[in-house]
């Protein structure tokens, strides 16, 4: 890959444009301190696309492509903490022509750290169910936690940044031991919160 100016430039650039963007909103850090309070609902969700290449014993397998659809839905049961679901979310796993779906439903209980400005940091643990079909059906428990921060933008919006570890289990019927896989992802979405 041949590395330009425009490269180089095109980082700094977008952090510019998007700090110039949060600044120039002086009413949402007003209304954002409602957010993360008894009784505010949170709805969105967030989208990831993953390229990734395996390696077993030191030796490289084929390239594979992951893409994740997760919705949620989140109540706060007290102030900063909040009781969501994730009600399916969807990933399509891709490898040498051939392809997988499973479907995820998880649990995340969260705590949203309540600031005076427009930046909620957060930790989300993760407890749920995976079922993948690809000819053969396989199932499990799966569990993994994410955290990040979430950024009050136009007025009850939310961009949501994360890292987030999963360990997902899909083991066929019959088997006792593991079989799945170990995801750690990057990932951006958004939500909306309604008092």
């Amino acid at each position: 890959m041949n590395i330009t100016l425009t490269h180089i430039l095109r980082w700094p650039v977008l952090a510019g444009l998007v700090i110039y963007a949060f600044s120039s909103f002086p009413s949402v850090g007003q209304e954002a301190r409602n957010f993360a309070a008894k009784g505010t609902t949170e709805v969105g969700g967030n989208i990831s696309f993953q390229s990734l290449t395996p390696v077993f014993n030191g030796n490289t397998g084929d390239a594979a492509t992951l893409f994740t659809m997760a919705p949620f839905i989140g109540y706060f049961v007290s102030d900063g903490f909040e009781i969501g679901v994730n009600p399916l979310g969807v990933s399509v796993f891709s490898i040498s022509g051939s392809s997988s779906t499973s479907f995820r439903i998880f649990v995340a209980p969260s705590y949203n750290f309540k600031t005076e400005g427009i930046v909620y940091p957060f930790i989300e643990a993760l407890l749920g169910y995976t079922t993948e079909s690809n000819g053969a059906s396989r199932s499990g428990f799966s569990w993994g936690g994410r955290a990040g921060v979430k950024l009050a933008v136009m007025g009850n919006g939310l961009l949501n940044l994360g890292v987030q570890y999963l360990q997902i289990t899909l083991n066929p019927s019959g088997t006792s031991n593991r079989y799945g896989t170990n995801e750690f992802a990057v990932s951006a979405g958004f939500t909306i919160w309604i008092k």
